[in-house]
């Protein structure tokens, strides 16, 4: 897949490969659209929230067609005022619906969907540190209250978003989908974890 993802960024132009592969979202659309599974998109928001969208092609396509896809998307939000579009952007320019750019909202049909390839596209806005469900469900979801606050007496540390992300993802694989600020921590900082399905020696996500 690294070999593909590569294979990608430089079909997709020398001149800006290097920021483009550097943008996890954009690494995420790609791989989602190389191997037909859903691609996480995480955009932070002006108001300190975030927009999770979840992006799903019905097919796998391989780097060229990708790349000629991503292409294409580009041009249609270049030609709409939108000179450097997100992974987010690009997404819905595939998938269809409606997009906001430069001159205000409008509807894509969806390049893959005009071309017969159905991709669907959800998203929610939920505070830092909420858990991403694999699957988002709703178009607009209210976040939770409180949720990723600090708490009184082993609250953990602020982090970067995407270790928060990943120590809630490598929760979720231990059967924790409603972590509490301290199990977030061990994740992240490292340490012993007691759960239902026994006990983990986590050796922490953030580097030492």
């Amino acid at each position: 897949m690294a070999r593909l993802l590569a294979a990608a960024v430089v079909a997709l132009g020398v001149s800006s490969a290097h920021a483009q592969y550097a943008d996890p979202n954009l690494q995420n659309l790609l791989a989602g659209l190389m191997n037909g599974g859903e691609a996480t998109l995480i955009t932070p928001l002006t108001t300190g929230m975030l927009q999770v969208t979840s992006f799903r092609p019905s097919v796998r396509l391989d780097a060229a067609e990708t790349a000629a896809y991503v292409d294409r998307a580009r041009e249609e939000l270049a030609a709409l005022g939108v000179a450097q579009p997100s992974a987010e952007q690009i997404a819905r320019m595939l998938a269809g619906g409606p997009l906001d750019v430069t001159m205000g909202r409008v509807w894509a049909q969806g390049l893959l969907s005009v071309a017969g390839i159905p991709a669907s596209i959800t998203s929610q806005i939920v505070t830092a540190g909420s858990p991403v469900t694999s699957a988002v469900t709703s178009a607009v979801t209210s976040a939770v209250p409180g949720y990723g606050s600090a708490a009184a007496g082993g609250s953990a540390p602020a982090a970067p978003v995407q270790a928060r992300e990943a120590a809630l993802r490598e929760l979720a694989a231990l059967g924790i989908l409603n972590p509490s600020e301290d199990q977030i921590r061990t994740a992240l900082v490292g340490g012993t974890l007691t759960t239902i399905n026994g006990v983990y020696q986590l050796p922490g996500l953030l580097p030492r």
